[in-house]
């Protein structure tokens, strides 16, 4: 289990993390929501989330395809993004996680989308879109 928590600590969460399911998306909606290159994703298990929000800042929009993207409604930090049944997918922002963690991302997703200024590593395996066993 990590721990993490938006900017300002109104919400926090508690999660098991897929430890093989990280990645790094290229695509041009999270680089929007971000304001970033890109996002570095990490799939967690859904059974295991413990989310603490006394004060409901939590917020979820909804994207074009049916998912969501849940952020602090009071910061404003991107913290995760799930399914309308979330036993299909639960990502956590890689970048909100306040434990101790030594992972790194297996792969650069959606690069076909990928920002022009945006140079990938021959480090780890590239992806024009999201392959097949990712989520």
């Amino acid at each position: 289990m990590v721990k993490g928590s938006c900017l300002c600590g109104a919400i926090e969460y508690q999660v098991a993390l897929i430890e093989d399911k990280i990645f790094n998306c290229h695509c041009q909606f999270c680089r929007k929501a971000h304001g970033a290159d890109y996002v570095t994703l990490a799939l967690a298990d859904n059974q295991s989330l413990n989310l603490k929000d006394e004060g409901n800042h939590l917020t979820e929009h909804i994207n074009a395809i049916g998912g969501y993207r849940a952020f602090c409604g009071k910061c404003g930090t991107r913290l995760m993004n799930y399914a309308p049944d979330k036993n299909l997918y639960l990502s956590v922002t890689l970048s909100t996680i306040d434990s101790p963690i030594n992972l790194h991302p297996a792969a650069n997703v959606n690069t076909e989308s990928k920002a022009s200024w945006c140079e990938l590593s021959d480090n780890i395996p590239n992806f024009k879109s999201l392959p097949d066993g990712i989520i």
